[in-house]
């Protein structure tokens, strides 16, 4: 029965009823639990699994509903799941590894927490769901994702955030109102398994090389699957790709021949069509020469807690805005929103001055990509020297463009973690760098190096876990040592 039952629910796009239908969840995250406890509440025979011992989730299988049966293994040599149920994978499982491979040959299909979300989700509704804004890319896609969320509450929306960010998305499913949004930060490791997913309203921020052992070492797969948020769109859905990315021209061509609301975004001028930037105002170009002017860059976050600087962030702010028009939000709610919103720590907040020497913490910038928009966003007065910290833990990234930048924007580099050396080659001869032991030890000759007025910058363009649990930590850590260091040096 449930193989049956199962071939044809994977050919629907609205899943109610599961009764009768057996899945396998892979993995005991977060999403994972998620999946599993939405599955069963609707019916469904549900075998959670996962490689790890059980002690080390105990956390995890407390929080299982308790008609899931749990299986948990040791090693990776656990069990794999049962033949012909529908899967449900982590965003952790490679799908170039032999153990994806298994469970796919087993699976009637595979899909990711995004997918099963939405499939569930369009049960809801009388069968429409809910409108779904999503925003994907290697950078800027947690800003975009806060913004564009600001925007709608700013228009008096109520909005549902997560996704890739705060909580999965099914645990919304049983909250949420009729006419709520639901805002949603998408990896490509939930794109991977994604077939009929459709959000009214996606954008691709920008691709750069990032996660390519999770794709076998292959940017064009990666970036393949960032633009597959928008396969399953059509009629009346808008979908907005960043038109200053070279790496995204052949899919921005691709769209014109498709009936969806297709707009480009762009910090070099003002388009034809779509989103611009004049140099000073951010414009939405309509058909026409028709032009109308959603806020000037120098207001950006005026009215939050600190005005938000860097041309990156006005890429960030467009994507947000052509997000925010394509579910209708009214002009004024996004001219309000863009001066409202406050960044998201750890992407260039400030972490305080000590004398003339001002400290900025970009610990978000795990990759190269990243932590040049940071660099290029630094604005220094005459006279005043730029530091940098930058390295942390191995992620095979490509360090050369970065190097170069550094060069230019920065008067010392202070380098920490398994990448010190790496970076270090590709900084230029005459740049004086140094490597430091600790966060506390950068930040103290930062200042040294940074006085009698500057800027010291970490944006480290690694990711952190080699001495730390998570970017959010090592900004935390880097901002208390600049809290430590003003006290001991204030007389």
């Amino acid at each position: 029965m449930s193989r049956e039952r199962n071939a044809a629910l994977a050919q629907r796009a609205v899943w109610d009823d599961l009764t009768g239908a057996s899945f396998t969840v892979v993995g005991l995250g977060k999403s994972g639990v998620s999946a599993a406890n939405a599955l069963v509440k609707r019916g469904a025979d549900v075998l959670a699994i996962d490689d790890q011992p059980a002690e080390k989730l105990q956390g995890s299988l407390a929080a299982l509903d308790k008609r899931v049966v749990a299986q948990v293994g040791l090693g990776g040599t656990g069990p794999i799941g049962r033949s012909g149920d529908l899967f449900v994978v982590s965003p952790g499982l490679m799908p170039h590894t032999a153990r994806y491979k298994g469970l796919a040959a087993l699976a009637t299909l595979v899909v990711s927490e995004v997918e099963l979300f939405y499939r569930l989700d369009r049960a809801a509704n009388q069968g429409a769901g809910h409108p779904i804004a999503a925003i994907t890319g290697t950078d800027g896609k947690t800003t975009s994702t806060l913004w564009v969320a600001h925007l709608l509450e700013e228009a008096g929306h109520k909005v549902v955030v997560g996704g890739n960010i705060g909580d999965p998305l099914c645990d919304f499913l049983d909250t949420m109102g009729a006419d709520d949004v639901v805002v949603a930060e998408i990896s490509a490791f939930q794109l991977y398994a994604c077939s009929l997913f459709r959000p009214r309203v996606a954008v691709v921020t920008n691709v750069a090389e990032d996660h390519m052992d999770w794709f076998g070492g292959d940017f064009s797969a990666y970036v393949a699957q960032k633009v597959s948020v928008g396969r399953a769109m059509g009629f009346g859905d808008t979908f907005l790709i960043n038109a200053d990315d070279p790496d995204l021209q052949p899919h921005r061509e691709a769209q014109t021949a498709r009936k969806l609301n297709y707009l480009p975004f762009t910090v070099k001028g003002v388009p034809e069509f779509g989103l611009g930037y004049d140099g000073e105002r951010l414009i939405y170009a309509l058909a026409g020469n028709a032009q109308v002017e959603l806020g000037w860059f120098s207001e950006l976050g005026r009215l939050g807690k600190a005005p938000i600087v860097g041309i990156h962030n006005v890429e960030n702010a467009l994507a947000a805005c052509g997000l925010a028009l394509g579910l209708g939000t009214p002009l004024a709610a996004i001219r309000r929103g863009l001066q409202t919103f406050s960044l998201p720590s750890h992407r260039l907040e400030p972490a305080g001055s000590i004398g003339q020497v001002r400290f900025v913490d970009d610990s978000k910038a795990t990759n190269p990509h990243a932590a040049i928009a940071g660099l290029e966003a630094m604005t220094l007065s005459p006279g005043e020297k730029l530091v940098w910290i930058g390295g942390g833990s191995e992620k095979d990234s490509e360090f050369g463009e970065l190097g170069d930048v550094v060069g230019q924007r920065a008067a010392h580099a202070l380098l920490i973690g398994q990448t010190a050396e790496r970076i270090a080659q590709t900084l230029p001869a005459d740049l004086p760098v140094e490597r430091c032991a600790s966060m506390q030890e950068a930040v103290a000759r930062g200042l040294q190096l940074a006085s009698p007025a500057g800027i010291v910058l970490l944006s480290p363009a690694c990711a952190s876990f080699d001495m730390f649990k998570s970017y959010a930590h090592r900004g935390d850590v880097f901002q208390d040592a600049v809290k430590a260091l003003a006290l001991a040096v204030t007389p």
